[in-house]
């Protein structure tokens, strides 16, 4: 398979950022190379996307290209970013939404179930994956070390930006896939250092509250909104 980064050059795309409210979605163009940076030219200048967030580059139905990056530097309206993941293009007729969601989770031991979730105590081993992953509804995908599998019910702690609530519900593996080796993080192959993440896994929620239903559907709208209006 050819890498997409080598063949990049003067890509229209769309740069949305979730690290500030609203959530920025921005136009520009696009050229990566080979060393996994890439150089973004927006249409205008904008001073709120700062060196250290992370962002996400979408192509138009023309150059199907979804990436995730990290911005290492700005001057006026030219960014360099480093990329992090090709994210393979989403074939959903309502593609789930990237979000920085605080998410961290353990594994459920047979018989905990609803103690836990009301449970004021830590107990387990937990786990943080990163915060920017993909949402809906009625689950998540994010990326992580392997340490559970498929049919495995586990406890989330969710926390939504610019929210200091947060809810903790159970939730069920419903898929565990490997990234693939040409899709993990560049600069983790390049210095022979272990991925942070290796693999990609789903989960549906199994009892997650209205109020979080809510809270999730309102930053969905939040960010179709700011798709809208770019």
């Amino acid at each position: 398979m050819k890498d997409p980064l080598t063949v990049m050059q003067d890509v229209p795309v769309e740069i949305i950022c979730l690290s500030v409210t609203p959530p920025l979605i921005r136009s520009g163009r696009m050229t990566c190379h080979p060393d996994g940076s890439c150089e973004l030219l927006l249409e205008e200048a904008e001073p709120r996307l700062q060196p250290g967030m992370r962002v996400v580059l979408e192509g138009g139905p023309d150059r199907p290209v979804r990436m995730k990056g990290l911005v290492v530097r700005r001057e006026g309206r030219l960014l360099r970013v480093e990329t992090e993941r090709v994210v393979p293009p989403d074939k959903r007729s309502f593609p789930r939404m990237y979000g920085g969601i605080h998410v961290r989770y353990r594994v459920l031991a047979e018989g905990e179930g609803d103690a836990a979730v009301r449970a004021a105590g830590e107990g387990g081993e937990w786990r943080e994956p990163d915060p920017f992953m993909d949402f809906s509804g009625t689950g998540l995908r994010f990326e992580d070390r392997l340490c559970c599998k498929p049919k495995d019910l586990l406890l989330l702690e969710l926390a939504l930006p610019s929210s200091e609530r947060r809810w903790r519900v159970k939730a069920r593996v419903v898929r565990v896939e490997p990234i693939r080796p040409e899709d993990l993080e560049r600069r983790d192959r390049e210095t022979g250092r272990e991925p942070a993440a290796t693999h990609q896994i789903a989960v549906q929620f199994v009892d997650l509250p209205a109020d979080a239903t809510e809270a999730l559907t309102a930053f969905a709208m939040r960010i179709q909104d700011a798709l809208l209006k770019a």
